[in-house]
């Protein structure tokens, strides 16, 4: 099934609208109904792919021109579906670091937390981000690059950057981190990796 949103940045993208566009120019452009489109580009804005500029106006951010080029996957997460015993909670901040990453490909930590924060975070989401990405980096998803980003101090060393490779782009269900298990399964491939040897990032 194609998802409402991804829709309609594939009406944006074959329209060659890069500016202004409003919800009723998108009912025309996909036959969606106007609550479909409403709700579709909530969901772009929550990933960050679209931002509203006007009353009823939005315009493509970086991100969303960069899923568009990549052929990127949206969506608004599962459903709340339970597989093997343990309850994937929609849009959380895994899950939207999960589709950070196949959007930018290439990134540091600063910009998937730029990507992701919403706000209603509880707890420190720099450190929550940098877990993740480590436990994915021990799981084979992610190559760290070996030239570093520029930090903003004068003392910093940098930060990090990691790689996601088309080939370990397995889809779009975020890989789940069991860290009480120390393993990362993938319900894309109902694969589970160990990380508990895994090279330290």
């Amino acid at each position: 099934m194609v998802w409402t949103a991804q829709q309609l940045l594939k009406a944006i993208r074959d329209s060659g609208m890069r500016e202004c566009v409003t919800e009723t120019r998108l009912v025309e452009l996909t036959g969606l109904t106007p609550q479909q489109v409403e709700k579709a580009t909530l969901t772009l804005r929550r990933n960050h792919l679209l931002e509203k500029t006007g009353q009823g106006c939005h315009t493509l951010t970086s991100a969303g021109i960069e899923a568009l080029k990549s052929g990127a996957k949206v969506c608004s997460g599962p459903r709340g579906a339970r597989k093997h015993g343990k309850r994937i909670v929609k849009n959380s901040l895994r899950i939207r670091v999960w589709h950070a990453i196949r959007i930018r490909r290439k990134f540091s930590i600063p910009d998937i937390v730029e990507l992701v924060v919403e706000g209603t975070e509880r707890g420190n989401i720099t450190s929550n981000v940098q877990k993740y990405i480590r436990a994915l980096f021990k799981a084979g998803y992610l190559i760290e690059m070996p030239k570093r980003e520029a930090g903003s101090a004068v003392t910093s060393n940098g930060f990090k950057r990691w790689w996601l490779l088309d080939e370990k782009d397995t889809g779009r269900l975020a890989p789940v981190w069991r860290a009480e298990r120390q393993t990362v399964f993938d319900r894309n491939t109902n694969e589970e990796h160990d990380i508990s040897k895994g090279e330290d990032a």
